[in-house]
């Protein structure tokens, strides 16, 4: 436990460093960006489909076709908006993983330069990486709104629940993406921590600090692999320009 609050405190220390806002920028765009769009063909899918659904009652249920057709696009619009607002946190990490190698650098060069770390993922392997995470995210949270949505009629199962669910999501997938600068023999099969990733997703919650949440996730995943390998007298030489 100690350790946890260490790495979380060494991240916040070089929130100063201007590489470790980079990412931040292009993942708020994008993310926004991203958003809108799906509330965007989301909304017009309603549309088109409570408009079939209205014409299917005329007829021989037409006394129920203005308040049953609104309360169905009243509840598919609240569905839409729920979604959006647990799948919001997904997408940003998501963008932010995109762009977040620069970040770790840093964070390797001045904590741990002697520690064995090799060139990031290309471009298109990063993107893959993140829309498969978007995807699998967008499936978990798909399966999980019922229950999220009755977990907040039942306070404070729905927030537990959101922050485990968001935790494990956060951080299986900014563990994974520390391990892939880590020499293949350091690797772990189950990369990240629940603790970790709970944390990033408590401090999504919050106005401003959302911005910031999944990078400090990503630099404290990065002490906490890290700082592990130092203390276990664990690094290999150094292996900037190879990965074997």
């Amino acid at each position: 436990m100690i350790r946890f609050w260490k790495d979380y405190a060494l991240a916040v220390s070089q929130l100063n460093d201007p590489r470790l806002w980079k990412p931040v920028l292009w993942a708020t765009l994008l993310s926004l960006g991203t958003i809108f769009l799906i509330m965007v063909v989301g909304g017009a899918f309603l549309f088109q489909f409570f408009d079939s659904f209205s014409q299917r009652l005329t007829g021989w249920m037409s006394w129920a076709e203005g308040w049953l057709g609104g309360l169905a696009a009243i509840l598919g619009t609240f569905f839409i908006a729920m979604l959006g607002y647990f799948f919001l946190a997904s997408v940003y990490a998501a963008f932010l993983g995109i762009f977040i190698d620069d970040a770790l650098d840093a964070i390797r060069e001045k904590h741990y330069p002697d520690a064995a770390w090799i060139k990031p993922p290309g471009m298109m392997e990063s993107s893959v990486s993140s829309i498969r995470f978007i995807i699998w995210s967008l499936i978990v949270y798909v399966m999980a709104c019922p229950f999220l949505l009755i977990g907040y009629l039942l306070p404070p199962i729905g927030l537990v629940l959101q922050y485990l669910l968001g935790g494990y999501l956060m951080g299986r997938e900014y563990g994974q993406l520390i391990e892939l600068r880590l020499p293949r023999d350091q690797r772990i099969k189950k990369p990240g921590t629940l603790l970790h990733g709970t944390l990033a997703t408590f401090l999504w919650s919050f106005p401003i600090l959302n911005l910031i949440a999944p990078l400090l996730l990503g630099v404290s995943l990065v002490h906490s692999r890290l700082g592990s390998l130092q203390e276990k007298a664990q690094f290999t030489p150094l292996a900037q320009n190879a990965e074997d």
